[in-house]
């Protein structure tokens, strides 16, 4: 299915998520594989598709930064929404989940989730219609992440209910990923968002120098969305 018309792809997509199949759809970064973030046979299926480990949570993608902030745990919230001042883009914020129905198949192995809102037209309308969407990029476990629809690996492509091609789409280069926790705000991965721009989106909020959190680095992070 070619990228078109937002609103009517959107539909579609939000037809066939709902019925517990997988959509391969471009996102601002890289080709994603999504499914209903509560829908857990849909959930699962995405860590079959992609050969994923299973203690490796899954991002969860939403409309608004109001929404993200409906799923953190009280504590993490004014941090998540200081950061939430880049959004929409390519910034992906973990924070201690609520206990929200859907949260271990998402996150089988821990208590944290990783947010995010893309800034993509398509999916920011399919968000608004299905809500929380579980996301990782449409590629087999340990292998690149498809910045192209021709790049999509045809065993991923057979387990989709729908993909939507969008040519050449997004960066190709997977969300910079930070953590917010007790220490301060680790970076797992590092993107287009920089250090620089974590600082400056926690001072913009207003949070004291005192109280902010310290920004740090840590390596590796998993290849995603």
């Amino acid at each position: 299915m070619r990228d078109t018309d937002p609103q009517a792809i959107a539909q579609r997509c939000a037809e066939v998520l709902g019925h517990g199949r997988l959509v391969i759809l471009p996102t601002d970064t890289v080709y994603g594989l999504a499914a209903r973030a509560d829908i857990t046979a849909a959930v699962r299926s995405v860590f079959t598709a992609k050969g994923r480990d299973a203690r490796k949570a899954l991002v969860i993608m939403v409309s608004s930064a109001a929404e993200a902030a409906e799923l953190a745990a009280g504590e993490a919230r004014d941090s998540l929404l200081s950061l939430g001042t880049l959004w929409p883009g390519p910034l992906t914020v973990v924070v201690k989940a609520k206990d929200l129905p859907w949260r271990q198949s998402v996150a089988p192995s821990t208590e944290m989730v990783g947010l995010r809102i893309p800034d993509s037209p398509l999916l920011l309308v399919l968000l608004g219609i299905t809500g929380p969407l579980a996301v990782t990029s449409a590629n087999p476990a340990g292998k690149p992440a498809p910045a192209s629809f021709a790049e999509i690996d045809t065993g991923i492509l057979a387990e989709a209910g729908l993909a939507v091609d969008g040519g050449d789409h997004g960066s190709g280069r997977p969300s910079t990923v930070v953590e917010i926790g007790k220490g301060g705000l680790k970076v797992l991965r590092q993107g287009d968002i920089s250090e620089d721009d974590l600082r400056t989106a926690l001072l913009r909020y207003g949070e004291k120098e005192e109280t902010r959190p310290a920004v740090t680095r840590r390596n590796g992070g998993d290849a995603g969305c």
